[in-house]
């Protein structure tokens, strides 16, 4: 199985190869064609399909992942979220969702203005490559879930998705 997964992002190589162990896992810098901060689950979900889309293309007639992280708000209270895509050889979408959790207002605020989460938690922890290691959700789950433990789920629902519709044809 060939893999191209659309991020040079440590975490979400690592994540990618946790669940597919035996693939042909390559990194390609792909587009997102949303805001380097997506700010809806809408936008952040769109840029991880358009990382798999992009991704398949350059896989030999493999499969594209592409996965996203973003905020999304509900009320005042924002949420980290994240979002994959996988896209098959044979066309096929899927799409998944993992985990949330509220951000403290000291670093929402920034967010809504125009910050990316990874330069702010950069800044707030001192931790320079933090978006490659535990991410924002290790720091706020004191290190019970890390940025590759989020997008390992992910990518587990997508592989799950996958594995349901090529066994039920």
């Amino acid at each position: 199985m060939n893999i191209v997964v659309g991020s040079f992002n440590k975490a979400k190589v690592k994540a990618v190869h946790r669940v597919f162990p035996n693939a042909n896992i390559k990194s390609a810098d792909v587009d997102s064609h949303v805001d380097a901060q997506p700010k809806s689950d809408s936008e952040t979900m769109q840029g991880a399909i358009n990382r798999a889309k992009a991704s398949k293309e350059i896989a030999d007639n493999g499969y594209g992942i592409g996965l996203e992280g973003g905020i999304m708000q509900i009320g005042s209270q924002v949420f980290l979220c994240n979002w994959g895509a996988l896209a098959t050889p044979d066309e096929q979408l899927y799409i998944a969702s993992g985990a949330r959790i509220p951000l403290p207002v000291e670093i929402t605020r920034p967010i809504l203005n125009g910050q990316e989460l990874g330069e702010i938690m950069k800044e707030w922890t001192k931790i320079n490559d933090i978006r490659h290691h535990q991410g924002a959700i290790g720091i706020f789950t004191d290190s019970f879930v890390s940025r590759e433990d989020m997008f390992t789920h992910v990518t587990t629902l997508l592989a799950g998705q996958e594995s349901y519709h090529r066994n039920s044809k």
